[in-house]
């Protein structure tokens, strides 16, 4: 596994660790009919309750054997087996089904799930990679199942809990094949600055609306704090996150305004973009961004933690300043840019999915169990927080904390919350904000959508050029976008380059596919 895929990897799992830990009081069921541990059903606002009840109690009838399987970035928890058996008896009881949890490394995930998939082996729900494409393709190559109309049938409480709108971010080729775990879908570039450092000068934060108002500031910290950086830029660098358009995935043909009537770019030809180049040199020579910004393979939050900046840019969300507050150490004060409100597009939604593997032998009884893992609450807090008085006591109905003796580092059970299905109705853990989840479904529902949200591009009749595309920008983005160039010497080169690579029959593959998607979505 490359560096990059590492990193983008690693950013996503402290970007979602807060949504893992947020919780509200919320309705088990959502809206939708299941079965409870008597082995009755209740309706919940579903019009087609009856049917789907009767529909239910038929299918589960006979006993399934389900295997699930997921990605982890550490050591296997000691209690995963523990924890298995209890999610068990909740699985046996509404669906008469047991499930075996399947964790795979995060190195050998990829090449495990293809082997897997290729194979027949026994495999019925598996997590999928938004990012990269990973889940494109797990559903143009095959691996996972349709499943709009099982989510019609069984899974009308995961379409409440994620939001049909939503929910369409997940279609491929005109259909469903998975569905998104629950986080901020939306996000708003910004500056994150130490708190500390605001008070000391007393920055106004109120003042900030654009890039340049961030320029006093910055020479208030370059002449008065020796050895520390203004603006870090390390794995990722500031324009990074300085975008007013949609990637639609890769980047490589743009929406600016996330609308322009559906008519892509090349955003590296755009005036908006040789602006923001300058922007950076001037910064670069007035030694406000670090000095090794062009060959730094440190991510921003470490470069801060280590008392070498004073602040960087990135996209925020409701639960990035407490994530990011725990990697540093210390307390940050965030400031919204005016020039984009918070957008949400296919990229930011489909961070990570659930789906039903082709080779599945009982897809609806899977279908059952996903809803489940978005609707009902004691089964979420099992997959998220392990056992009660084990790994956690109650400190009251919806707030936990470790028991005596027990902390993070030493916990028998742990999951990864990139996986993590429905997070806003688990327990929230002492000391984290018990108002975040209800806070980020308020975001998600007021953000601003893309006019392309939805769609997502299928790169296989691109894959040569894209390749090539990735090697001249590995040679020029970086050196380009951390200043430490002058743009005039080498934003042209760059084009020039991009163009030989192929980036124009990029761009037109994918506003074809645009086109064809926005006729079908008319």
């Amino acid at each position: 596994m490359n560096k990059t895929f590492k990193y983008i990897s690693m950013l996503l799992v402290a970007v979602l660790m807060t949504a893992m830990v947020a919780a509200c009081s919320s309705n088990n069921n959502n809206g939708n009919t299941t079965t409870d541990q008597t082995g009755e059903t209740t309706e919940a606002g579903n019009g087609n309750a009856a049917e789907s009840t009767e529909s239910a109690n038929e299918t589960i009838k006979e006993p399934y054997e389900l295997t699930l399987t997921f990605p982890i970035f550490g050591a296997l928890p000691a209690d995963m087996k523990l924890v298995e058996a209890e999610i068990n008896k909740i699985t046996q009881a509404k669906l008469n089904t047991t499930v075996t949890m399947l964790p795979i490394s995060i190195g050998n995930f990829t090449q495990q799930m293809n082997l897997m998939t290729s194979s027949g082996e026994k495999l019925d729900l598996a997590f999928s990679f938004g990012i990269g494409g990973g889940y494109a393709n797990d559903a143009l190559n095959g691996k996972l199942l349709p499943i709009d109309d099982l989510l019609t049938q069984y899974g009308q409480g995961t379409v409440d809990a994620i939001g049909a709108n939503y929910l369409e971010s997940a279609r491929v080729g005109g259909q469903i094949y998975g569905v998104p775990t629950l986080h901020s879908f939306a996000q708003q570039p910004a500056i994150f600055m130490r708190k500390d450092m605001v008070e000391k000068y007393n920055i106004d934060v109120d003042a900030i609306h654009s890039l340049e108002d961030l320029e006093p500031i910055f020479k208030t910290i370059k002449d008065n704090e020796p050895g520390m950086a203004p603006l870090a830029s390390g794995l990722a660098t500031p324009m990074d996150s300085i975008r007013s358009y949609d990637r639609l995935g890769n980047g490589i043909g743009v929406l600016p305004g996330f609308d322009n009537d559906l008519k892509l770019v090349n955003w590296y030809e755009t005036e908006e973009y040789a602006e923001q180049l300058n922007l950076m040199h001037n910064w670069f020579k007035s030694g406000y961004i670090n000095k090794d910004a062009a060959t730094s393979q440190t991510t921003t939050s470490d470069i801060l933690k280590a008392d070498k900046a004073f602040s960087y840019i990135t996209m925020n969300k409701p639960e990035i300043r407490a994530v990011e507050e725990r990697m540093i150490g210390k307390e940050l004060v965030v400031a919204n840019f005016d020039f984009v409100g918070p957008y949400a597009t296919t990229t930011d939604v489909v961070v990570g999915l659930w789906g039903i593997a082709q080779q599945s032998e009982n897809p609806e009884r899977v279908m059952m169990l996903l809803d489940l893992m978005y609707t009902d609450k004691d089964l979420v807090n099992l997959f998220i927080w392990g056992i009660e008085g084990k790994h956690y006591v109650k400190v009251s109905d919806n707030v936990i904390k470790y028991p005596e003796g027990v902390d993070s580092s030493n916990v028998g059970y742990t999951m990864n919350s990139l996986t993590t299905s429905n997070p806003f109705i688990a327990y929230t853990l002492e000391g984290e904000d018990p108002e975040l989840a209800q806070s980020i479904n308020e975001f998600n529902e007021s953000a601003n959508k893309s006019k392309a949200l939805g769609f997502s591009f299928n790169p296989s009749n691109v894959q040569n050029e894209l390749t090539a595309i990735t090697n001249v920008t590995n040679r020029y983005k970086k050196i380009l976008e951390t200043g430490a160039v002058n743009p005039e010497s080498k934003l042209q080169e760059f084009i020039t380059n991009l163009k030989a690579a192929g980036i124009d029959k990029v761009i037109e593959e994918k506003q074809k596919q645009l086109d064809d998607w926005a006729a079908s979505n008319k």
